[in-house]
Parts: C-alpha cells; sequence; structure tokens
C-alpha cells in the first residue's frame, strides 16, 4: 500500500490506551507507540502522521523564536500567506486545549480566561504575557468566535512547522 506521509508536531504525545502488542486501532486509526504516553506515528487509512519533533531538535515555539532572531527574512511563506511582517505571526500560539472539550466552545465570541490556558500536560499556567499575545492576535486577525482564533492557530503551525523543519532538521 502506498502511503502519504504528514508531519504534525505533537512531541509525540499520543492516545493513553493501547493493545498488548504497542499497537492500536480504532476502526482504521492505528498508532505506533514508542511508550504508553508518546508515539512516533498514527496512521488514517493511507494518511501516515509523523511526529516532526522526533526530526527536531527541540519545540516549535523555540524553533521559532531562534529563527526570528536571525531575521524575518526567514518567514517567506508566512508573511505572504498572512499579508503582514508584524513580530506576532513569528511565533507559536497559544491555545486553550483542555478548555475545548466540544464543538459548542467554537461559538464562544470571546477567548477564554488566561486559567482556561493552563497546561495540563506541563501543570504550567500560562503567563500573562503570552496572554496579551493571545489577546493581540484575537483583535489582529478579527477573530469573532474561538473558531477564528483556533484556523488562525492552525495556520500559524501550518506556515511556522515547513520553515522550522527546513533550517533545524537533524540529521540521521
Amino acid at each position: 500500500m502506498t502511503h502519504t506521509s504528514l508531519l504534525k508536531h505533537f512531541e509525540k504525545k499520543y492516545v493513553e490506551h493501547h493493545g498488548e502488542d504497542g499497537s492500536v486501532s480504532f476502526d482504521d486509526v492505528e498508532v505506533t507507540p514508542q511508550s504508553s504516553e508518546k508515539y512516533l506515528q498514527f496512521q488514517f487509512g493511507n494518511l501516515r502522521f509523523l511526529d516532526s519533533f522526533q526530526f527536531l531538535s527541540t519545540s516549535l515555539e523555540e524553533l521559532a523564536s531562534l529563527l526570528l532572531k536571525s531575521g524575518k527574512d526567514n518567514f517567506v511563506h508566512t508573511t505572504a500567506h498572512l499579508g503582514t511582517d508584524d513580530d506576532i505571526i513569528f511565533s507559536k500560539r497559544v491555545y486553550p486545549y483542555s478548555y475545548v472539550d466540544s464543538r459548542e466552545k467554537f461559538a464562544e465570541t470571546q477567548l477564554p480566561s488566561i486559567c482556561e490556558f493552563h497546561d495540563k500536560l506541563k501543570n504550567k499556567p500560562l503567563s500573562a504575557e503570552d496572554y496579551l499575545r493571545a489577546q493581540d492576535a484575537w483583535r489582529r486577525f478579527g477573530c469573532e468566535t474561538l473558531k477564528d482564533y483556533y484556523d488562525h492557530y492552525l495556520l500559524t503551525d501550518v506556515l511556522l512547522l515547513p520553515t522550522c523543519s527546513k533550517t533545524f532538521e537533524r540529521p540521521c
């Protein structure tokens, strides 16, 4: 079978339930775990999602920050797609993952409070500075709902990931 491989930056986090042989399968979803809490890839049909964190030296947030220090001209696609070269587009966004637990939350018309951005994986609250950046992004990019913010969050990741991957890829 021919596979299409897609990179996504998950930092190897994955679903906590898996089989005794290490595989997970939910209908046509297969997960290849590295441990009981981390995975190497997952697959839906012929689409294979590889964790880009395996190929990079650190988090996307840190890589984007390092790359920005050497100039905005490194972010050609980000600038072209987002139509600005304001510093706000060159950094990883924050997102209230734990807060958004249903589709209904996407209809909300304001950014959740700072406490809703608490990172449960790292057990770390969001900094006031990062929350101000989230509010700034909400305003600057005309977000009217949490879905608008989510869509822009994903677009920023999609634009930052290949730029950082190409620049900071670990040699095999």
